[in-house]
């Protein structure tokens, strides 16, 4: 077992055991089965503007954890293939399409997994976002895989937390810096979750990652990807920065990324 397949591993059984925790807290903001069956959507509009219609259009959704953005690109009309690393995560996905009468194929697999799991399927869209890279113990394997999925004159969209903004902490006393930009690629061990109710009570070892925003081009150009976008929103979340976040609003807090083949 190599060192990605430790974490994997590792992220598996984390991911499990905050599966209802995390679930109940999406529900609490109001994207249940029945919000999707009206045809209810809660993609950013960052992304709906990026990629505007995709109906008709083969999806993959990368790790897609409850599945919430996955169902709204299926209302959107794309033909919708999602996957997460949680058996439990993508179990509430799969009842919550049920419920909400919207058909999309949901595979469990690590993303190093996909190529073989996928059996070399390529994708009109490939779709990522919020909290994915610091999941990842090598990007450029990472890309390359994301690469292999994309079909020709596909897409790859990344829209995720700013390296900037996860390097940054809020208190009563200010903005702290609670890592190291620059520590690409080191293990970085942790227990609990901060940015939803129960997440602190989790016991299960996660392992996390942070690239730095040139490792992430880089590393997608690298894989034979090319850039056509790259815009930086500012962002204060609650969780992450508390009273500060009108502070941290003057600093880069998402990105998004589009690539083709």
């Amino acid at each position: 077992m190599d060192d990605w397949d430790r974490s994997a591993e590792m992220n598996r059984r984390a991911w499990d055991e905050i599966a209802g925790p995390r679930h109940a807290w999406r529900l609490a903001q109001g994207y249940d089965a029945g919000f999707l069956a009206r045809g209810g959507v809660c993609l950013p509009d960052p992304v709906r503007d990026a990629l505007g219609n995709v109906a008709g259009k083969s999806l993959l959704h990368l790790q897609c954890a409850t599945g919430e953005e996955t169902l709204s690109w299926a209302v959107l009309g794309a033909q919708v293939t999602a996957v997460d690393i949680s058996e439990l995560q993508i179990g509430i996905a799969h009842r919550t399409a049920a419920d909400a009468g919207v058909e999309v194929e949901f595979v469990t697999a690590d993303v190093g997994e996909l190529p073989s799991v996928l059996n070399g399927r390529t994708f009109h869209v490939v779709y990522t976002a919020t909290g994915v890279l610091t999941w990842i113990p090598d990007l450029w394997r990472w890309a390359r895989i994301v690469a292999s999925l994309v079909t020709t004159e596909g897409r790859f969209m990344l829209f995720e937390e700013h390296p900037v903004a996860s390097c940054l902490w809020g208190g009563e006393d200010g903005i702290e810096v609670a890592d190291y930009y620059f520590a690409r690629g080191r293990p970085l061990p942790g227990i609990g979750w901060s940015h939803f109710p129960g997440g602190d009570d989790a016991r299960e070892e996660k392992v996390e990652f942070h690239w730095p925003l040139g490792d992430v081009v880089t590393a997608l150009v690298d894989s034979g990807l090319r850039i056509v976008r790259l815009e930086e929103f500012p962002a204060a979340p609650e969780w992450r920065f508390g009273p500060q976040r009108a502070r941290v609003a003057q600093l880069p807090g998402l990105f998004l990324l589009v690539a083709s083949r």
